[in-house]
């Protein structure tokens, strides 16, 4: 999909994934909007769906084993620090 992105920060994690290892990484963060058809690289995501914003937050309370270790740690920043750059699009 094509979509104009906005450079929100970029931030580094570790995070241990039991047996299976460990990350530790840069990571840059961008927002974008899209009318485009989500064609995603299966070799690089598995399954994807939209997600309301809102009910993200439900999902990350109630299931957070459900979600990346970096998403846990920064949605919380994404939606207080960014909320208007986010809503704007």
């Amino acid at each position: 999909m094509r979509a104009e992105l906005v450079f929100l920060y970029k931030f580094i994690y570790q995070a241990k994934f039991g047996e299976q290892g460990a990350e530790h990484e840069l990571c840059w963060v961008y927002v974008g909007r899209s009318s485009d058809e989500v064609q995603p690289n299966t070799n690089e995501i598995a399954d994807w769906r939209y997600v309301a914003p809102e009910d993200l937050d439900r999902e990350l309370l109630q299931h957070p084993e459900r979600f990346t270790p970096w998403l846990k740690l920064e949605w919380t920043r994404i939606r207080s620090e960014f909320r208007e750059k986010v809503a704007a699009l």
